[in-house]
């Protein structure tokens, strides 16, 4: 995002803080915000255990609680599209808008509806460690839902069940959503380490829009 060390961004969704943390270090001034109190538990632990200075808040991404405050925000690694239905990304977006400052940047990185079209599994598995993932897919065209069954099995062959549903966009949807609520797509990528252009092809959607 080429911004300057010091800058404000704000980290939207932000777990237990991988992005966050890194960022702190390299100079930024960090706000980091979420909904599990769990996830900002661990983080708040990580923060103090490396000692650096975070702003955490608890929130719900449709309700950012700031306006023209950030030269950036952030939503990483598929953190988008587990809400009701599209209006309720639409909230999200409009509230990123609201949060940023006039010329703000806003990076959102997205599993590629393209790419899961392409390569679509109705069943996988893999291994992880000690655990292993099964995942049972169900793609719902009409409305552009990927809903999965994941099932872990433990080292102790425990068998642990959740289920999740993800609203996917193509980089047509995505640019008319971000247009709608004042966010200008200026660059796209298919990962956000190695700078490489998004193609339909590319697994990951990328894109980096700039406030108007």
């Amino acid at each position: 995002m080429k911004l300057p060390k010091g800058a404000r961004i704000l980290d939207l969704c932000r777990g237990h803080g991988r992005h966050l943390l890194s960022l702190v270090k390299a100079g930024y001034e960090m706000t980091g915000l979420d909904l599990s109190q769990k996830a900002l538990n661990l983080l708040k632990v990580n923060a103090k255990k490396q000692k650096l200075n975070v702003r955490i808040i608890r929130g719900d991404m449709r309700r950012i609680p700031f306006e023209n405050e950030f030269d950036a925000v952030i939503n990483m690694f598929t953190a988008f599209g587990y809400l009701e239905n599209d209006q309720e990304d639409l909230k999200v977006l409009k509230s990123v808008n609201q949060a940023l400052k006039p010329g703000g940047k806003f990076l959102i990185d997205v599993l590629s509806k393209d790419w899961v079209l392409a390569n679509f599994q109705s069943k996988s598995w893999r291994k992880a460690g000690k655990f292993i993932l099964l995942e049972e897919a169900i793609h719902n065209s009409k409305n552009t839902i990927n809903i999965t069954k994941n099932i872990i099995i433990d080292s102790k062959g425990r068998r642990h069940e959740f289920i999740i549903e993800l609203l996917l966009y193509s980089l047509k949807e995505l640019r008319r959503v971000l247009k709608k609520v004042g966010l200008k797509v200026v660059k796209t990528y298919s990962n956000t380490l190695n700078g490489k252009a998004y193609t339909k092809a590319s697994k990951r959607l990328v894109v980096l829009a700039k406030k108007k």
